[in-house]
């Protein structure tokens, strides 16, 4: 399977979680009333209202780290240490697997290591979507507002020294 059609494969199945997730909140701009958290997958109502599931498990002194088995039960026992809200997002990356890869119960080596990529696979997501992705708009923000402020040339007046090499 070509990458491009996995990442369209991904991003149907968040499609499709995203719009049930804002219809069980019951808002097109859900947030986290305590640390402004976006991502519907992650958040909860409560008597206070929307939080995100990290904010929950803080303010019931629960950990708001997870262990998650990045290649799914049925695959390996080897888990890893990761916030609540990344383990619910991941969790329901998995749940969009083959059934016989996520469930292997004939113990297959060849599932377990399509497993193993898989779970590979959607931390790499992960990363990109919730990181990475948001960086250049950021950054082109950034510029702009330097650029209001200190002229278009801004990162000469900060003695910021730009490498050719």
């Amino acid at each position: 399977m070509a990458v491009s059609n996995w990442i369209e494969q991904v991003r149907a199945l968040e499609a499709v979680e995203r719009e049930a997730a804002l219809e069980r909140l019951g808002t097109r701009d859900p947030r986290c009333l305590f640390c402004s958290e976006a991502e519907p997958g992650v958040l909860v109502h409560t008597l206070d209202g929307i939080e995100c599931y990290e904010c929950l498990c803080l303010r019931q002194g629960r950990s708001p780290i997870e262990l998650h088995h990045p290649a799914g039960r049925h695959n390996s026992p080897i888990t890893v240490a990761i916030p609540a809200n990344e383990h619910r997002l991941l969790s329901r990356l998995q749940r969009g697997w083959p059934e016989q890869t996520l469930r292997n119960s004939d113990g297959s080596p060849l599932l377990e290591m399509a497993a193993i990529i898989r779970g590979w696979l959607d931390v790499l997501y992960l990363i990109l979507d919730r990181l990475v992705a948001k960086l250049p708009a950021s950054l082109e923000r950034l510029d702009d507002l330097l650029k209001a402020k200190l002229g278009d040339r801004w990162w000469e007046s900060l003695g910021f020294k730009v490498d050719d090499d």
